[in-house]
This record gives structure tokens, sequence and C-alpha cells, in this order.
């Protein structure tokens, strides 16, 4: 499989699959509703923008 582009990685665990991506060489970004381990790089209410 060929990714072209970044990954956006969305809800539980995104953290960890950004940085697999990453390790891969592969441009990723995650998104979540908190910032725990201050790595997340959009911190947005997922659920709030799904019902916009």
């Amino acid at each position: 499989m060929e990714i072209k582009g970044k990954v956006h990685c969305l809800f539980e665990q995104s953290g960890t699959f950004k940085n697999e991506f990453i390790k891969l060489g592969i441009p990723a970004e995650d998104y979540d509703i908190q910032n725990n381990f201050g790595e997340t790089d959009h911190v947005i209410d997922l659920f709030a923008e799904i019902e916009k």
C-alpha cells in the first residue's frame, strides 16, 4: 500500500498511530479532545464537530 499525502488520525490512540506513521516516514497529525501527554496536534471536540 502506498500512502500519498498526510495521514489524519482520529479518536482513541490517535497519537500512538500518528507516531508509528511518522516512524515509517509518512507525515501524520492527530486530533483528540484532550492533550494529556502534550503531543496532540489538534485539540478538538470531534463529536461536536460531527454534529455540525
